[in-house]
């Protein structure tokens, strides 16, 4: 691996860290667990886009799942993707009844839906990642699809900028 994609994957992982598996904590509660979900839905539609930039978004999301998240959502990758649609573009959960603080109750069936609850969502979220990351430093094609991503015009790295306030 070269010092340059190193020090991007090290810059990356720095970022999501920060604003992924710091952030969302802090919507682990009654009042935050629907922005959490939505939250964790766009971490796995990040770490997708530099798994592998040449699929379709769906396919790419789907076959992340289903690559590194843990066994009890693997083969749930094609509700994962329609649960991601619906919260993204209608603040509908699909395939699942949301519930926060309710380990218990974790992928259990609720009439027609399946319950998922927040902190396991969030859990399966930071094993992908550290799965993802792992693999990353030592598979060739993963480095190459990485940096492939992160180089795209149209953003594949985070971005930081720093909002100042502006007085007449």
């Amino acid at each position: 691996m070269t010092e340059s994609t190193e020090k991007d994957i090290d810059e990356f992982r720095f970022h999501f860290d920060s604003m992924y598996i710091g952030g969302i904590p802090r919507l682990l509660d009654e009042a935050g667990a629907f922005l959490a979900f939505l939250t964790i839905l766009t971490a796995v539609d990040a770490l997708a886009g530099v798994w592998n930039p040449n699929m379709g978004s769906g396919e790419r999301f789907k076959g992340f799942v289903a690559a590194y998240f843990p066994d009890n959502l693997k083969s749930r990758a094609e509700d994962l993707w329609r649960f991601r649609n619906l919260m993204v573009h209608a603040f509908n959960p699909g395939p699942f009844a949301l519930v926060c603080n309710q380990s218990r109750l974790h992928l259990t069936p609720h009439g027609e839906v399946t319950v998922l609850n927040a902190q396991d969502f969030y859990t399966a979220l930071v094993l992908a990642s550290q799965n993802y990351f792992r693999e990353l430093q030592e598979e060739g094609t993963l480095r190459a699809n990485f940096r492939r991503r992160i180089d795209e015009k149209d953003g594949g790295a985070p971005d930081s900028h720093i909002g100042a306030r502006v007085t007449t």
